[in-house]
Protein backbone atom coordinates (compact mmCIF):
# COMPACT_ATOMS: atom_id res chain seq x y z
CA UNK A 1 0.00 0.00 0.00
CA UNK A 2 1.41 3.41 -1.01
CA UNK A 3 1.54 5.80 1.92
CA UNK A 4 0.10 9.30 1.58
CA UNK A 5 3.07 11.58 2.04
CA UNK A 6 4.07 15.08 1.09
CA UNK A 7 5.42 15.12 -2.44
CA UNK A 8 9.19 15.39 -2.81
CA UNK A 9 8.77 16.47 -6.42
CA UNK A 10 6.72 19.61 -5.78
CA UNK A 11 3.61 18.09 -7.32
CA UNK A 12 1.70 14.98 -6.21
CA UNK A 13 0.75 14.25 -9.83
CA UNK A 14 4.39 13.47 -10.60
CA UNK A 15 4.50 10.53 -8.19
CA UNK A 16 2.58 8.00 -10.34
CA UNK A 17 4.71 9.06 -13.32
CA UNK A 18 7.83 8.02 -11.38
CA UNK A 19 6.31 4.66 -10.42
CA UNK A 20 5.20 4.02 -13.99
CA UNK A 21 8.62 4.88 -15.42
CA UNK A 22 10.46 2.54 -13.02
CA UNK A 23 7.99 -0.23 -13.90
CA UNK A 24 8.29 0.25 -17.68
CA UNK A 25 12.10 0.38 -17.65
CA UNK A 26 12.09 -2.84 -15.62
CA UNK A 27 9.64 -4.53 -17.99
CA UNK A 28 11.24 -3.53 -21.29
CA UNK A 29 14.80 -3.22 -20.07
CA UNK A 30 15.50 -0.06 -22.00
CA UNK A 31 16.36 3.54 -21.12
CA UNK A 32 15.10 4.90 -24.45
CA UNK A 33 12.01 6.78 -23.34
CA UNK A 34 10.08 6.34 -26.57
CA UNK A 35 10.61 2.56 -26.28
CA UNK A 36 9.23 2.34 -22.74
CA UNK A 37 6.24 4.61 -23.44
CA UNK A 38 2.82 3.24 -24.35
CA UNK A 39 1.90 6.33 -26.36
CA UNK A 40 2.90 9.89 -27.14
CA UNK A 41 1.21 11.26 -24.02
CA UNK A 42 3.20 8.92 -21.77
CA UNK A 43 6.42 9.74 -23.60
CA UNK A 44 5.89 13.45 -22.98
CA UNK A 45 5.12 12.76 -19.30
CA UNK A 46 8.32 10.77 -18.86
CA UNK A 47 10.45 13.42 -20.56
CA UNK A 48 8.94 16.21 -18.46
CA UNK A 49 9.39 14.20 -15.28
CA UNK A 50 13.14 13.45 -15.62
CA UNK A 51 13.85 17.03 -16.77
CA UNK A 52 11.80 18.66 -13.99
CA UNK A 53 14.04 20.83 -11.80
CA UNK A 54 12.25 19.57 -8.67
CA UNK A 55 13.19 15.98 -9.52
CA UNK A 56 16.68 15.02 -8.31
CA UNK A 57 18.45 11.67 -7.74
CA UNK A 58 18.40 12.00 -3.95
CA UNK A 59 14.66 12.81 -3.98
CA UNK A 60 13.93 9.87 -6.29
CA UNK A 61 15.65 7.51 -3.87
CA UNK A 62 14.02 9.06 -0.82
CA UNK A 63 10.57 8.73 -2.38
CA UNK A 64 11.27 5.15 -3.52
CA UNK A 65 12.03 4.08 0.06
CA UNK A 66 9.02 5.93 1.46
CA UNK A 67 6.60 4.01 -0.76
CA UNK A 68 8.44 0.68 -0.49
CA UNK A 69 9.55 0.53 3.16
CA UNK A 70 11.64 -2.45 4.24
CA UNK A 71 11.79 -3.70 7.83
CA UNK A 72 15.48 -3.91 8.70
CA UNK A 73 15.00 -4.23 12.46
CA UNK A 74 17.45 -6.63 14.05
CA UNK A 75 19.51 -6.88 10.86
CA UNK A 76 23.15 -6.16 10.16
CA UNK A 77 23.35 -4.31 6.83
CA UNK A 78 26.35 -4.06 4.55
CA UNK A 79 26.39 -0.73 2.70
CA UNK A 80 28.48 -1.48 -0.39
CA UNK A 81 29.47 1.44 -2.60
CA UNK A 82 31.70 1.96 -5.62
CA UNK A 83 32.21 4.32 -8.56
CA UNK A 84 31.43 3.72 -12.21
CA UNK A 85 31.99 6.10 -15.11
CA UNK A 86 29.21 6.50 -17.67
CA UNK A 87 30.39 7.63 -21.09
CA UNK A 88 28.16 8.84 -23.91
CA UNK A 89 28.77 9.12 -27.65
CA UNK A 90 29.27 12.66 -29.02
CA UNK A 91 26.00 14.53 -29.56
CA UNK A 92 26.07 18.12 -30.77
CA UNK A 93 22.66 18.80 -29.22
CA UNK A 94 23.58 17.46 -25.79
CA UNK A 95 24.85 19.57 -22.91
CA UNK A 96 28.51 18.89 -22.11
CA UNK A 97 28.51 16.16 -19.48
CA UNK A 98 32.11 16.29 -18.28
CA UNK A 99 35.58 15.02 -19.16
CA UNK A 100 36.18 11.35 -18.46
CA UNK A 101 39.74 10.88 -19.75
CA UNK A 102 42.19 12.30 -22.25
CA UNK A 103 42.06 9.40 -24.72
CA UNK A 104 38.46 9.50 -25.91
CA UNK A 105 36.19 12.07 -27.47
CA UNK A 106 33.29 10.85 -25.35
CA UNK A 107 32.10 12.80 -22.35
CA UNK A 108 30.23 11.61 -19.30
CA UNK A 109 30.06 11.52 -15.52
CA UNK A 110 30.61 9.28 -12.51
CA UNK A 111 27.93 7.60 -10.43
CA UNK A 112 28.63 6.29 -6.94
CA UNK A 113 25.72 4.10 -5.73
CA UNK A 114 25.35 2.43 -2.34
CA UNK A 115 23.69 -1.01 -2.28
CA UNK A 116 22.14 -2.48 0.87
CA UNK A 117 22.84 -6.15 1.57
CA UNK A 118 22.14 -8.48 4.47
CA UNK A 119 25.36 -9.42 6.26
CA UNK A 120 23.82 -12.73 7.32
CA UNK A 121 22.98 -14.14 3.90
CA UNK A 122 23.83 -11.69 1.11
CA UNK A 123 20.25 -10.68 0.32
CA UNK A 124 20.10 -7.45 -1.68
CA UNK A 125 17.51 -5.00 -0.37
CA UNK A 126 18.09 -2.33 -2.98
CA UNK A 127 19.75 0.92 -3.98
CA UNK A 128 19.84 3.11 -0.89
CA UNK A 129 21.84 6.14 -1.99
CA UNK A 130 23.85 7.59 -4.85
CA UNK A 131 26.02 10.57 -5.68
CA UNK A 132 26.98 11.86 -9.12
CA UNK A 133 30.07 13.79 -10.19
CA UNK A 134 31.10 15.40 -13.47
CA UNK A 135 34.52 16.85 -14.15
CA UNK A 136 34.35 20.12 -16.05
CA UNK A 137 38.14 20.72 -16.05
CA UNK A 138 39.95 19.00 -18.90
CA UNK A 139 43.40 19.12 -17.30
CA UNK A 140 42.10 16.97 -14.43
CA UNK A 141 40.43 14.35 -16.63
CA UNK A 142 41.47 10.81 -15.82
CA UNK A 143 42.71 11.64 -12.32
CA UNK A 144 41.27 9.82 -9.33
CA UNK A 145 40.61 12.95 -7.30
CA UNK A 146 39.58 16.23 -8.88
CA UNK A 147 40.83 18.85 -6.45
CA UNK A 148 43.67 21.28 -6.07
CA UNK A 149 46.55 19.54 -4.28
CA UNK A 150 48.82 20.87 -1.58
CA UNK A 151 52.57 20.33 -1.80
CA UNK A 152 52.13 17.45 0.64
CA UNK A 153 49.91 15.60 -1.84
CA UNK A 154 46.68 16.22 0.08
CA UNK A 155 43.75 18.19 -1.29
CA UNK A 156 43.44 21.85 -0.38
CA UNK A 157 39.72 21.26 -0.03
CA UNK A 158 38.13 19.84 3.10
CA UNK A 159 36.99 16.22 3.04
CA UNK A 160 33.37 17.35 2.73
CA UNK A 161 34.22 19.41 -0.39
CA UNK A 162 36.37 16.74 -2.00
CA UNK A 163 35.14 14.19 -4.52
CA UNK A 164 36.28 11.44 -2.14
CA UNK A 165 33.44 12.44 0.19
CA UNK A 166 31.23 10.22 -2.02
CA UNK A 167 32.46 7.26 0.07
CA UNK A 168 30.66 8.79 3.03
CA UNK A 169 27.81 10.72 1.35
CA UNK A 170 26.24 7.83 -0.62
CA UNK A 171 26.22 5.42 2.38
CA UNK A 172 24.93 8.18 4.64
CA UNK A 173 22.05 8.78 2.22
CA UNK A 174 21.37 5.02 2.09
CA UNK A 175 21.29 4.68 5.88
CA UNK A 176 19.00 7.71 6.20
CA UNK A 177 16.61 6.25 3.62
CA UNK A 178 16.73 2.80 5.19
CA UNK A 179 16.99 3.44 8.91
CA UNK A 180 16.18 0.95 11.63
CA UNK A 181 18.83 -1.74 11.22
CA UNK A 182 20.69 -2.95 14.27
CA UNK A 183 24.08 -2.33 12.66
CA UNK A 184 25.55 -0.87 9.46
CA UNK A 185 28.93 -1.69 7.95
CA UNK A 186 30.32 0.50 5.16
CA UNK A 187 32.24 -1.56 2.62
CA UNK A 188 34.54 -0.37 -0.16
CA UNK A 189 37.50 -1.21 -2.37
CA UNK A 190 41.03 0.22 -2.26
CA UNK A 191 39.90 3.75 -3.14
CA UNK A 192 37.97 3.87 0.15
CA UNK A 193 41.14 3.54 2.24
CA UNK A 194 40.91 7.11 3.57
CA UNK A 195 41.91 7.92 7.15
CA UNK A 196 39.32 10.68 7.48
CA UNK A 197 36.61 8.34 6.12
CA UNK A 198 37.38 5.80 8.86
CA UNK A 199 37.08 8.54 11.48
CA UNK A 200 33.76 9.83 10.07
CA UNK A 201 32.34 6.29 9.89
CA UNK A 202 33.14 5.54 13.52
CA UNK A 203 31.83 8.93 14.67
CA UNK A 204 28.43 7.99 13.21
CA UNK A 205 28.38 4.75 15.18
CA UNK A 206 28.78 2.63 12.04
CA UNK A 207 31.35 -0.06 11.28
CA UNK A 208 33.64 -0.26 8.25
CA UNK A 209 35.39 -2.78 6.03
CA UNK A 210 37.75 -1.13 3.55
CA UNK A 211 40.43 -2.73 1.43
CA UNK A 212 43.88 -1.32 2.15
CA UNK A 213 45.62 0.92 -0.38
CA UNK A 214 48.08 2.85 1.78
CA UNK A 215 51.10 1.44 3.58
CA UNK A 216 50.46 3.38 6.76
CA UNK A 217 52.62 3.94 9.84
CA UNK A 218 51.85 1.61 12.73
CA UNK A 219 52.11 3.05 16.25
CA UNK A 220 54.74 1.41 18.40
CA UNK A 221 56.43 -0.26 15.44
CA UNK A 222 59.61 0.72 13.64
CA UNK A 223 58.03 -0.31 10.36
CA UNK A 224 54.90 0.29 8.34
CA UNK A 225 51.82 -1.87 7.95
CA UNK A 226 53.00 -4.14 5.14
CA UNK A 227 56.25 -5.00 6.90
CA UNK A 228 54.31 -5.61 10.12
CA UNK A 229 52.03 -8.09 8.35
CA UNK A 230 55.09 -9.95 7.04
CA UNK A 231 56.04 -10.74 10.64
CA UNK A 232 52.65 -12.31 11.43
CA UNK A 233 52.17 -16.06 11.20
CA UNK A 234 49.64 -17.67 8.86
CA UNK A 235 46.71 -18.81 11.03
CA UNK A 236 44.56 -20.60 8.48
CA UNK A 237 44.58 -21.99 4.93
CA UNK A 238 41.60 -22.89 2.78
CA UNK A 239 40.53 -23.40 -0.84
CA UNK A 240 38.24 -20.91 -2.59
CA UNK A 241 36.44 -21.37 -5.93
CA UNK A 242 37.29 -18.16 -7.79
CA UNK A 243 34.83 -17.00 -10.44
CA UNK A 244 36.13 -15.75 -13.78
CA UNK A 245 36.53 -12.00 -14.24
CA UNK A 246 38.07 -9.82 -16.93
CA UNK A 247 41.38 -10.02 -15.08
CA UNK A 248 41.29 -13.54 -13.65
CA UNK A 249 40.55 -17.07 -14.84
CA UNK A 250 38.11 -19.24 -12.89
CA UNK A 251 40.12 -21.58 -10.68
CA UNK A 252 40.55 -23.03 -7.21
CA UNK A 253 42.80 -20.82 -5.12
CA UNK A 254 44.59 -21.88 -1.95
CA UNK A 255 44.54 -18.91 0.39
CA UNK A 256 46.60 -18.14 3.49
CA UNK A 257 44.93 -16.01 6.16
CA UNK A 258 46.50 -13.75 8.77
CA UNK A 259 44.66 -11.44 11.17
CA UNK A 260 45.37 -9.20 14.11
CA UNK A 261 45.07 -5.74 15.65
CA UNK A 262 47.11 -2.66 14.83
CA UNK A 263 47.02 1.02 15.74
CA UNK A 264 47.37 3.23 12.68
CA UNK A 265 48.81 6.70 13.02
CA UNK A 266 47.28 9.76 11.40
CA UNK A 267 49.44 10.69 8.38
CA UNK A 268 51.95 13.34 9.44
CA UNK A 269 51.18 15.63 6.52
CA UNK A 270 47.41 15.36 6.83
CA UNK A 271 46.04 18.94 6.80
CA UNK A 272 43.23 18.21 9.29
CA UNK A 273 45.01 18.17 12.64
CA UNK A 274 41.69 17.79 14.50
CA UNK A 275 41.47 14.15 13.48
CA UNK A 276 42.44 11.59 16.14
CA UNK A 277 46.18 10.89 16.11
CA UNK A 278 45.57 7.13 16.01
CA UNK A 279 42.89 4.58 15.17
CA UNK A 280 42.87 1.01 16.47
CA UNK A 281 41.63 -1.37 13.79
CA UNK A 282 41.73 -5.05 12.87
CA UNK A 283 43.53 -6.30 9.78
CA UNK A 284 42.75 -9.45 7.80
CA UNK A 285 45.23 -10.44 5.09
CA UNK A 286 44.41 -13.03 2.41
CA UNK A 287 47.20 -14.15 0.10
CA UNK A 288 47.06 -16.79 -2.63
CA UNK A 289 49.56 -19.65 -2.76
CA UNK A 290 51.82 -19.13 -5.83
CA UNK A 291 51.18 -22.76 -6.83
CA UNK A 292 47.47 -22.08 -7.53
CA UNK A 293 47.95 -18.85 -9.53
CA UNK A 294 46.95 -19.26 -13.18
CA UNK A 295 49.76 -18.39 -15.61
CA UNK A 296 51.01 -14.84 -15.29
CA UNK A 297 47.84 -13.56 -13.62
CA UNK A 298 48.15 -11.55 -10.42
CA UNK A 299 47.61 -13.64 -7.27
CA UNK A 300 44.75 -12.81 -4.95
CA UNK A 301 46.10 -10.55 -2.22
CA UNK A 302 43.75 -8.54 -0.05
CA UNK A 303 44.58 -6.53 3.04
CA UNK A 304 41.27 -5.70 4.69
CA UNK A 305 40.91 -2.98 7.33
CA UNK A 306 37.91 -3.27 9.64
CA UNK A 307 36.45 -1.90 12.84
CA UNK A 308 34.87 -5.29 13.63
CA UNK A 309 36.58 -7.47 16.26
CA UNK A 310 38.39 -10.43 14.68
CA UNK A 311 39.26 -12.72 17.60
CA UNK A 312 38.97 -16.06 15.76
CA UNK A 313 39.46 -17.69 12.38
CA UNK A 314 35.69 -17.84 11.92
CA UNK A 315 35.43 -14.08 12.38
CA UNK A 316 38.21 -13.59 9.82
CA UNK A 317 36.41 -15.83 7.32
CA UNK A 318 33.21 -13.83 7.85
CA UNK A 319 35.08 -10.62 7.05
CA UNK A 320 36.41 -12.25 3.88
CA UNK A 321 32.92 -13.39 2.87
CA UNK A 322 31.56 -9.87 3.30
CA UNK A 323 34.31 -8.50 1.09
CA UNK A 324 33.59 -11.20 -1.53
CA UNK A 325 30.02 -9.88 -1.65
CA UNK A 326 31.47 -6.57 -2.84
CA UNK A 327 31.49 -8.24 -6.26
CA UNK A 328 27.71 -7.75 -6.24
CA UNK A 329 28.11 -4.07 -7.06
CA UNK A 330 30.36 -4.96 -10.00
CA UNK A 331 27.54 -7.19 -11.30
CA UNK A 332 25.17 -4.29 -10.69
CA UNK A 333 27.23 -2.04 -12.96
CA UNK A 334 27.47 -4.77 -15.58
CA UNK A 335 23.70 -5.18 -15.53
CA UNK A 336 23.18 -1.43 -15.92
CA UNK A 337 25.62 -1.02 -18.81
CA UNK A 338 26.06 -2.69 -22.21
CA UNK A 339 25.24 -6.21 -20.98
CA UNK A 340 21.85 -5.15 -19.66
CA UNK A 341 20.01 -1.82 -19.55
CA UNK A 342 22.66 -0.12 -21.70
CA UNK A 343 22.33 3.15 -19.79
CA UNK A 344 24.97 4.82 -21.93
CA UNK A 345 22.60 4.72 -24.92
CA UNK A 346 20.17 7.10 -23.21
CA UNK A 347 19.14 9.94 -25.53
CA UNK A 348 18.44 12.76 -23.08
CA UNK A 349 20.25 16.04 -23.69
CA UNK A 350 21.02 17.39 -20.21
CA UNK A 351 23.10 16.24 -17.27
CA UNK A 352 20.14 16.84 -14.95
CA UNK A 353 17.82 14.64 -16.99
CA UNK A 354 20.41 11.92 -17.47
CA UNK A 355 21.28 11.82 -13.76
CA UNK A 356 17.59 11.32 -12.95
CA UNK A 357 17.10 8.69 -15.65
CA UNK A 358 20.21 6.79 -14.53
CA UNK A 359 18.90 6.73 -10.94
CA UNK A 360 15.55 5.33 -12.08
CA UNK A 361 17.27 2.78 -14.31
CA UNK A 362 19.47 1.61 -11.44
CA UNK A 363 16.38 1.16 -9.26
CA UNK A 364 14.98 -1.10 -11.98
CA UNK A 365 18.28 -3.00 -12.29
CA UNK A 366 18.19 -3.99 -8.61
CA UNK A 367 15.65 -6.71 -9.39
CA UNK A 368 18.25 -8.55 -11.48
CA UNK A 369 20.75 -8.50 -8.61
CA UNK A 370 18.12 -9.70 -6.16
CA UNK A 371 17.38 -12.68 -8.41
CA UNK A 372 21.07 -13.52 -8.82
CA UNK A 373 21.65 -13.37 -5.07
CA UNK A 374 18.55 -15.50 -4.42
CA UNK A 375 19.28 -18.22 -7.00
CA UNK A 376 20.60 -20.78 -4.50
CA UNK A 377 18.06 -20.06 -1.76
CA UNK A 378 20.50 -18.58 0.75
CA UNK A 379 18.91 -15.12 0.96
CA UNK A 380 15.54 -16.36 2.28
CA UNK A 381 13.69 -13.61 0.42
CA UNK A 382 10.17 -14.19 -0.87
CA UNK A 383 8.55 -13.80 -4.29
CA UNK A 384 6.54 -10.85 -3.00
CA UNK A 385 9.80 -8.93 -2.48
CA UNK A 386 10.21 -8.65 -6.27
CA UNK A 387 6.93 -9.55 -7.95
CA UNK A 388 3.31 -8.38 -7.78
CA UNK A 389 0.55 -10.87 -6.86
CA UNK A 390 -0.42 -11.25 -10.54
CA UNK A 391 3.21 -11.81 -11.52
CA UNK A 392 3.54 -14.42 -8.77
CA UNK A 393 0.50 -16.21 -10.15
CA UNK A 394 2.03 -16.17 -13.64
CA UNK A 395 5.31 -17.58 -12.26
CA UNK A 396 3.45 -20.45 -10.61
CA UNK A 397 1.73 -21.27 -13.91
CA UNK A 398 5.03 -21.11 -15.82
CA UNK A 399 6.89 -23.40 -13.44
CA UNK A 400 5.23 -26.61 -14.59
CA UNK A 401 5.96 -25.79 -18.24
CA UNK A 402 9.68 -25.34 -17.54
CA UNK A 403 10.30 -28.36 -15.33
CA UNK A 404 11.62 -31.56 -16.92
CA UNK A 405 10.69 -35.18 -16.33
CA UNK A 406 13.54 -35.98 -13.92
CA UNK A 407 14.15 -34.68 -10.41
CA UNK A 408 17.30 -32.90 -11.61
CA UNK A 409 15.19 -30.82 -13.98
CA UNK A 410 12.60 -29.76 -11.42
CA UNK A 411 12.54 -26.51 -9.48
CA UNK A 412 14.23 -27.44 -6.17
CA UNK A 413 13.04 -24.40 -4.22
CA UNK A 414 9.97 -23.80 -2.08
CA UNK A 415 7.06 -22.06 -3.84
CA UNK A 416 6.69 -18.41 -2.83
CA UNK A 417 10.46 -18.13 -2.21
CA UNK A 418 12.43 -15.73 -4.39
CA UNK A 419 14.76 -18.61 -5.22
CA UNK A 420 11.75 -20.38 -6.76
CA UNK A 421 11.15 -17.35 -8.99
CA UNK A 422 14.84 -16.97 -9.80
CA UNK A 423 14.92 -20.58 -11.08
CA UNK A 424 12.00 -19.84 -13.42
CA UNK A 425 13.44 -16.55 -14.69
CA UNK A 426 16.81 -18.21 -15.31
CA UNK A 427 15.15 -21.00 -17.30
CA UNK A 428 13.38 -18.37 -19.42
CA UNK A 429 16.77 -16.74 -19.95
CA UNK A 430 18.28 -19.89 -21.42
CA UNK A 431 19.70 -21.67 -18.37
CA UNK A 432 19.19 -25.45 -18.64
CA UNK A 433 18.34 -25.97 -15.00
CA UNK A 434 21.03 -28.47 -14.06
CA UNK A 435 22.88 -27.91 -10.80
CA UNK A 436 26.10 -29.02 -12.54
CA UNK A 437 25.89 -26.01 -14.90
CA UNK A 438 27.42 -22.64 -14.14
CA UNK A 439 24.83 -20.77 -12.05
CA UNK A 440 22.80 -18.14 -13.93
CA UNK A 441 24.25 -14.65 -13.78
CA UNK A 442 22.94 -11.12 -14.42
CA UNK A 443 22.82 -11.46 -18.20
CA UNK A 444 20.79 -14.68 -18.06
CA UNK A 445 18.41 -13.10 -15.54
CA UNK A 446 18.07 -10.02 -17.74
CA UNK A 447 17.08 -12.12 -20.73
CA UNK A 448 14.71 -14.17 -18.60
CA UNK A 449 12.94 -11.12 -17.14
CA UNK A 450 12.48 -9.68 -20.62
CA UNK A 451 10.82 -12.94 -21.68
CA UNK A 452 8.76 -13.08 -18.49
CA UNK A 453 7.27 -9.61 -18.84
CA UNK A 454 6.36 -10.33 -22.46
CA UNK A 455 4.58 -13.48 -21.29
CA UNK A 456 2.74 -11.69 -18.48
CA UNK A 457 1.00 -9.41 -20.97
CA UNK A 458 -0.68 -12.37 -22.62
CA UNK A 459 -1.34 -13.94 -19.22
CA UNK A 460 -3.14 -10.81 -17.98
CA UNK A 461 -5.30 -10.77 -21.13
CA UNK A 462 -6.25 -14.40 -20.53
CA UNK A 463 -7.48 -13.71 -17.02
Amino acid sequence: MIKKIKSLFGNKRLEPVFCNLVEKIGERYSVIIRQVSEDRKTEVQFHRFVNNEQVKPERLLEYHWKITPTDLSGKHILVISDTSTLSFAPDAQREFLGYIDSKTKKDGFDVHPALLMDAANGACYGLGGMTTYRNLHQKEAGKTHHATKLASGYSAKSFEENERYKWFAAPQQAITNCAGAERYTLLGDRESDIYELMVHTLEQGWEFLYRCRCNRKVEGAHQKLYATLDTWEVQHRYVLDVEATQKRTAHQATLAVKFGTVILERPKRHPNKELPKTIQIQVVEIKEDPNTVVGSEAPIHWILLTSHPVPTIQHALTIIQWYCWRWTIEQFFRTAKSKGLDIEQAELKTFHGLANLVTIALLAAVQIIQLVQARNGQTQQELKDCFTPQEQECLMALNSTLEGATEKQKNPHQPHSLAFGAWIIARLGGWKGYASEQPPGPITMTKGLSQFYAITKGYYLRI
